[in-house]
């Protein structure tokens, strides 16, 4: 390997652990949202509680401003659980779009049975297998080409232009 090569091989390998922290950072943060909403969401309705139970509890006030302090207090407890429902809802999205979005990783198996799918002799199957998963990049590269040219791709990847 020549110092190019490897400086390119390097970079590329730095390129793919930086992607990968990427996303472990954005899904720590996104699950650290999550909670802090969640904590927000729990603090509200024990405060809520805490005020209905002081203020409703008055033996002083008549049956009939404690049917409108319950059906206020109803309302205000029906918006948070709705509130909760949409942050719940919106954390179902976020998880659907992160699974949509992260690249698929090949498996050693299924580099090895793409291999033999294309026909690639045995002799150079080994070679070939060894070559792709050295790099993470080189399987993306060859699962990124048509099926029908991957075998000429792999060539010209082992053996140049």
């Amino acid at each position: 390997m020549t110092p190019s090569n490897f400086q390119i091989d390097s970079c590329e390998n730095r390129r793919d652990d930086e992607e990968e922290n990427w996303w472990e950072l954005w899904d720590r943060r996104r699950r650290m949202a999550v909670a802090q909403v969640l904590c927000h969401v729990v603090h509200a309705i024990c405060m809520l509680r805490v005020y209905y139970h002081t203020h409703f509890d008055e033996s002083a006030t008549s049956p009939r401003d404690r049917k409108r302090k319950a059906r206020t207090w109803e309302r205000k407890f029906k918006s948070i659980k709705e509130a909760i429902n949409d942050v719940a809802e919106a954390i179902r999205e976020g998880n659907a779009i992160v699974e949509r979005a992260r690249q698929h990783v090949h498996s050693e198996r299924e580099v090895y049975a793409e291999l033999v799918k294309i026909g690639v002799e045995r002799h150079l199957r080994y070679t070939a297998y060894s070559f792709l998963t050295q790099d993470p990049s080189r399987v993306r590269a060859f699962f990124g080409c048509p099926v029908n040219e991957r075998k000429d791709f792999l060539l010209q990847m082992l053996y140049g232009p």
